[in-house]
């Protein structure tokens, strides 16, 4: 059992070579003029330049489909989710073709895009991009805002009007939202309900917080439980240490967590990040906590599938993958990560799951966004429109509630939530009920305090995951490993500073 979202896998790396972007192909990213504003004088284009900005009516003439590119990083189920809503989407007009494309990893996708800022042709007309870009294509000016498409299409607002705070909060610059699409997952906690009974816990009162985490991971191991090795199982994914410091509204970089500017500073080597480190190693070396690799896709969700580790920490995206397993139609084309696995063997009928909101340091469910978010990309007039409508189509209560239900995301929109057939499904499986847990944990999320923009963000990961690898696995000094990650973290935000939106 292993998630379908790249998001907790492998990770975008810092990526150190500068690439110059033509201002000439994209003179109105590239230009310092703003444009003209409301009357207001508050930055808010007006609607003469919302319309210039994002075209929407260069589709009404078109005598032939315009053809765009959706570039996707995803695998499993959520390739074959955006591969359906594609093609649903051709299927329901005539103006437009959507072909979509896998580039891979995230980081092989941003490589890929940050190439092709030199040679804007050959960019896609949209792209979905990691949670953790968002500094960065603000910084590249690159991206045509669904603000701007909101503005200069009457009636479109209504779409966009019961999107979840905490989305629109992540993924918006003064107020303005930047993306149109978005994929979204929060971390939940993935527990064995068989050995909570027999270690005497409550299924119906899952942790809350670390410290009950640790707590029942104490019970469990107590119980000595048949096959049980260590109860709390976790991947060495930086997103963790995010997600626990931003739903205790601890900023993670300077710059207003890298809202007002490209940050400066780390804080996550301070008190209470080196805290979260010290909490691992102890659990480590108190036989609590299995730990494994940042790079080893696989291990963690076998530990657990095995029952030899009764707490898992992980992704919602990963829900769907685990119910196939369970129900034993897990699958290659399910699960690609497996690689010569022979699927067929996995064998977790008599699993009993239970899905809690993930615990924190203060409380339950509380963190950042996590996923994926999607970006119109500057192109010509007729494929901004065109990007501009399929988006339409993705945010549709029906194109979300088959996005959901294919994909394990979560909807972005409360409506969709509401519709009878995902209440149906959240109600009546055991699928439907870990995502109803999922999605109610985003609405818990703070939208005055989302998670950290971070330009050179690749880095970032790398030095954190870095870091919990050798503080978990080799035994490594959380203070000495963190201080030392805390300053190459700080040399990259220079690096990046030097350039931003193009290195």
């Amino acid at each position: 059992m292993v998630t379908t979202d790249p998001n907790t896998g492998t990770r975008l790396r810092f990526l150190g070579a500068a690439i110059l972007t033509s201002c000439a192909l994209l003179a109105a990213g590239c230009s310092g003029d703003k444009g003209s504003t409301n009357a207001e004088g508050d930055g808010t284009p007006d609607a003469s330049e919302a319309a210039k900005n994002c075209p929407v009516d260069a589709l009404k003439d078109v005598t032939k489909p315009v053809e765009i590119n959706l570039w996707f990083a995803f695998q499993g189920l959520t390739a074959k989710a955006i591969e359906q809503m594609a093609a649903d989407y051709n299927a329901s007009q005539d103006k437009v073709k959507v072909t979509v494309g896998n580039q891979g990893s995230y980081e092989e996708q941003l490589a890929k895009y940050k190439t092709g800022l030199g040679s804007p042709a050959s960019l896609p007309g949209i792209v979905t991009g990691e949670d953790t870009w968002t500094r960065y294509m603000v910084d590249s000016k690159s991206i045509v805002t669904a603000q701007d498409c909101i503005d200069a299409d009457p009636g479109s607002e209504k779409i966009f009007e019961d999107l979840e705070p905490a989305v629109r909060a992540s993924y918006s610059e003064n107020g303005r939202l930047l993306a149109g699409g978005f994929g979204v997952s929060t971390p939940v906690l993935y527990f064995n309900r068989d050995h909570f009974e027999k270690a005497g816990l409550d299924v119906n009162n899952p942790p809350k917080t670390l410290d009950e985490l640790t707590a029942a991971a104490e019970k469990i191991k107590a119980a000595n439980i048949p096959g049980v090795e260590q109860p709390i199982v976790l991947k060495m994914d930086a997103w963790y240490i995010e997600h626990w410091l931003t739903g205790a509204n601890i900023p993670i970089v300077n710059e207003n967590n890298g809202k007002d500017a490209p940050a400066t500073e780390t804080f996550v080597g301070d008190e209470d990040g080196m805290k979260l480190m010290k909490w691992l190693k102890s659990g480590v070396d108190a036989g609590l906590i299995k730990a494994t690799k940042s790079t080893d896709e696989i291990s963690a969700y076998f530990a657990v599938a095995g029952q030899s580790g009764s707490m898992l920490l992980q992704t919602s995206s990963a829900i769907t993958t685990i119910d196939a397993a369970i129900k034993g139609t897990l699958n290659a084309d399910i699960l690609p990560q497996a690689g010569g696995i022979d699927l067929s063997a996995v064998k977790v009928a008599d699993l009993k799951v239970g899905v809690a909101p993930v615990p924190g340091l203060k409380e339950a469910g509380r963190g950042q966004i996590g996923g994926n978010v999607w970006y119109m990309v500057k192109k010509s007039p007729e494929e901004i429109a065109a990007a501009w409508d399929f988006l339409k189509f993705a945010n549709s209560v029906e194109a979300q509630v088959k996005w959901t239900s294919m994909s394990g995301y979560l909807p972005s929109h409360a409506e969709a939530a509401k519709d009878p057939a995902l209440v149906e499904e959240w109600s009546s499986t055991d699928k439907g009920k870990w995502l109803k847990v999922a999605y109610e944990s985003v609405k818990t999320l703070d939208p005055e305090f989302t998670g950290p923009w971070i330009g050179a963000y690749a880095a970032f990961r790398t030095e954190l995951r870095s870091v919990l690898d050798s503080v978990a696995l080799e035994g490594a000094d959380p203070t000495a490993t963190l201080t030392a990650a805390d300053q190459a973290i700080e040399e990259a935000m220079a690096e990046y500073n030097k350039n931003p939106g193009q290195s």
